[in-house]
C-alpha cells in the first residue's frame, strides 16, 4: 500500500511538473500564447535551411491533410474538379458548391505554403466550410509552385482562373458580376497582386479582397519591428520567409515590382475594399499592417484585426475562429450586398 502511495505521489510530482514545464511556455516577451500554439512553436519551428524538394512538398501536404478537422457545413457542399488553360498548360482547379436555390457570386481561394507547397488542395476541408457559410461557389487554384516555376508562374495561373471564372461563371452556374479574392500567407501576397493587376489592366471586377498574414514587401529592404521581435521561435522564421522569396524571386530586382511586393505600389486608390488579418507573433505582422494603414490612406475601405496567434493562426481554435467568424461575415457583405 505504501509503495502504491509513493508511486502515486512521484507520479503527480512528475506530471505537475510537466505541466508546469508546457504552461511556461505560453509565456512570451510579446504576450501570452494560447497552449497548444506554444507547443507548436517549440516543436514546429525550422531552424537552418528549408527542404524545398518536391519529396518535402509531398510531405507537407500530407501532414496538412491529416490535421486538418472534417469540415461540418450548414449545407451541402459538392466538389468538382477541373482544369483551367493557362499560360503554360492546364491549371487544376476545385470547384467547392453549396446547395442552394439562389445563383451565388464566386471566391477565388489561393493557398498558402510560402509559394512552394500546399498544392493538391491539402487544405479542403476549410475551403468546404467557407464556401457553405458566405455561401458562395469557391474554386481553389493548384498554381505552378517555386522554385520550379518562380514568378511570375503563379502570378499568372491565378489570374488565368479569376479570368475564367469572369467569363465562365454563368455556365457555372454563378454570378460571375460578384466576385472576391483571398489567400493566406503567399496566397494573400498572390491575392493582393492579383487586385493590384486587375485595377491596372481593367480586369475583372473585383468585389473584395481577403488578405490573411499576406506577405507585402519581399524587397527586404526595410526593417521591421516584427522581423526582431517575432523572427525567431515561433514557427515562421525570418530566415526561412528569405529562403522562400529566394525560391519565389530569384531575381532580387524584380521583388522591388509591386505584382511581387504589393507595399511599394505607389498608387493603392481604386483597390477592392479589404480585409487584412495579421498575428502578433509572426514576422510578416508589420508589413501586413503597413499595408492595410496605406489601403486605407488611398480611400479603400478596410477592416484590419490582429490575432493574438502565430502566423498559423488556426492552430489557436479561439482565434482561429475569430478569424473565421470575422471572413465569412466581411465577404458575405461584400457578395451579398
Amino acid at each position: 500500500m505504501r509503495t502504491m502511495t509513493r508511486l502515486a505521489i512521484a507520479l503527480g510530482i512528475v506530471v505537475g511538473a510537466l505541466v508546469a514545464v508546457l504552461w511556461s511556455w505560453t509565456y512570451t516577451p510579446l504576450g501570452r500564447l494560447d497552449l497548444t500554439a506554444a507547443v507548436v512553436a517549440r516543436f514546429g519551428t525550422v531552424e537552418g535551411p528549408i527542404d524545398m524538394s518536391p519529396e518535402a512538398r509531398a510531405a507537407a501536404n500530407d501532414r496538412a491533410r491529416s490535421l486538418q478537422l472534417a469540415a461540418s457545413p450548414v449545407h451541402p457542399v459538392s466538389s468538382e474538379d477541373r482544369t483551367v488553360d493557362g499560360p503554360r498548360g492546364p491549371i487544376p482547379v476545385r470547384i467547392y458548391r453549396p446547395e442552394s436555390a439562389a445563383t451565388l457570386p464566386f471566391h477565388l481561394h489561393i493557398h498558402g505554403g510560402g509559394w512552394w507547397m500546399g498544392n493538391d488542395f491539402s487544405f479542403d476541408a476549410g475551403t468546404i466550410g467557407l464556401a457553405a457559410a458566405i455561401p458562395a461557389i469557391v474554386v481553389s487554384v493548384d498554381y505552378r509552385l517555386a522554385p520550379e516555376h518562380p514568378y511570375p508562374a503563379g502570378l499568372e495561373d491565378c489570374e488565368a482562373v479569376l479570368r475564367w471564372i469572369a467569363r465562365e461563371g454563368a455556365a457555372l452556374g454563378g454570378d460571375p458580376s460578384r466576385i472576391s479574392v483571398g489567400g493566406q500567407s503567399a496566397g494573400g501576397n498572390l491575392a493582393a497582386a492579383l487586385a493590384l493587376k486587375m485595377r491596372d489592366e481593367d480586369g475583372p471586377s473585383i468585389a473584395f479582397q481577403y488578405l490573411q498574414v499576406p506577405a507585402t514587401d519581399l524587397s527586404d529592404a526595410r526593417e521591421w519591428r516584427s522581423y526582431e521581435e517575432a523572427g525567431e521561435g515561433y514557427m515562421l522564421t525570418v530566415e526561412g520567409i528569405r529562403q522562400m522569396v529566394d525560391g519565389y524571386v530569384p531575381d532580387a530586382r524584380l521583388r522591388l515590382d509591386p505584382y511581387v511586393s504589393p507595399l511599394l505600389e505607389g498608387r493603392l486608390a481604386g483597390l477592392p475594399p479589404a480585409l487584412v488579418v495579421t498575428a502578433t507573433f509572426d514576422p510578416l505582422r508589420d508589413q501586413g499592417e503597413a499595408y492595410a494603414r496605406r489601403l486605407e490612406a488611398a480611400g479603400v475601405p478596410v477592416t484590419q484585426h490582429r490575432a493574438q496567434a502565430l502566423h498559423a493562426i488556426a492552430v489557436s481554435s479561439d482565434e482561429g475562429r475569430v478569424v473565421r467568424e470575422l471572413a465569412i461575415e466581411a465577404l458575405r457583405r461584400a457578395l451579398h450586398p
